[in-house]
């Protein structure tokens, strides 16, 4: 963990108070925190620092982060790391997804924050247009794997082709990234560890889906982002999963209730003020759809359509 992440966190199990955390060191090398914690001083609750990586989540989110789920999974990790990186080893099924993603942004003085930001490339992609950049995941394995990217300048990894049969694929990342303006932790999109009104861009990329209450994930959004010259690009299948969330919460996908419809429609209400989610409400600039892929082995693959809305304030 970078040593200017710390003034910009708070104890997420304090939650809505606004409690800072006092840092503890016990390895470091240069401005990196290697070994360490992080101690909430009004309720006591610490949360570590192992190998570089801060695991800043209520306690009701640790056995998620902890690594045994199958997103953390040597297999998820191979998928995403094609998904998000094919395109820079010149993979000729690759898609320009993430590209796509990071053009809907607009270069602010500010503080970016990548919710699900899973191996970092939109991260790294917003780099070149904020001050800051914070990423967020629940995968510990995924959060390890972007901040080695951001050390090594260099993508490394086996790529399963089928059972246990890999390939390694190598590249170098790109020169216009600034490696030194980001940093990768381990958080809940449920509870953010952050004050009110923090960063002046929030990115929502396909983890709408993936949480088990949708409302209080974009309740969160709305707290950290600013009031004013904010923006939020939000992009999402609306693959809704019964098992992952309740269907009485999804935000579309149902025939009745207060967001029957179609997820998108749901969400283009939401961004202008329906059920009070975005205070002030966001002023819609931009809309679409952006293909993707998720490569698990040479022959399974998932091809995804992500429908999605950029709004300001």
């Amino acid at each position: 963990m970078k040593k200017w992440l710390q003034e910009n966190l708070v104890c997420p199990t304090c939650l809505p108070r606004h409690v800072s955390l006092d840092l503890e060191i016990r390895e470091e090398c240069g401005d990196d925190i290697i070994d360490g914690r992080l101690l909430c001083a009004a309720c006591g609750t610490p949360y570590a620092i192992d190998k570089g990586v801060a695991v800043v989540v209520p306690a009701a989110t640790q056995s998620a982060a902890a690594g045994t789920s199958e997103y953390n999974s040597q297999g998820m990790l191979s998928a995403y790391l094609w998904s998000h990186y094919s395109d820079l080893f010149n993979d000729p099924d690759a898609t320009g997804a993430y590209r796509a993603w990071a053009s809907l942004l607009k270069p602010s003085p500010g503080i970016a924050l990548d919710i699900g930001c899973a191996v970092g490339r939109l991260s790294f992609e917003m780099s070149t247009t904020h001050r800051r950049v914070i990423g967020i995941d629940t995968s510990f394995s995924f959060i390890e794997k972007a901040r080695n990217l951001l050390e090594q300048r260099r993508l490394c990894f086996d790529l399963i082709v089928e059972g246990l049969i890999t390939e390694e694929r190598a590249c170098a990342l790109s020169p216009a990234w600034n490696h030194e303006r980001i940093d990768f932790i381990v958080a809940d999109a449920l509870a953010l560890p952050f004050a009110d009104h923090l960063f002046s861009t929030v990115s929502s990329i396909n983890i709408l889906e993936k949480v088990p209450d949708p409302l209080q994930h974009l309740r969160e959004v709305n707290r950290v982002l600013a009031p004013e010259d904010g923006l939020l690009a939000f992009s999402d299948p609306f693959s809704w999963d019964a098992s992952v969330t309740n269907p009485s919460l999804w935000i579309g996908g149902r025939p009745d209730g207060p967001f029957s419809g179609r997820g998108y429609d749901c969400m283009r209400r939401i961004f202008s003020g329906d059920a009070g989610v975005f205070t002030p409400s966001l002023h819609i600039m931009e809309g679409g759809a952006v293909p993707w892929k998720i490569r698990k082995t040479a022959n399974l693959w998932e091809h995804i359509t992500s429908h999605y809305l950029v709004g300001s304030r």
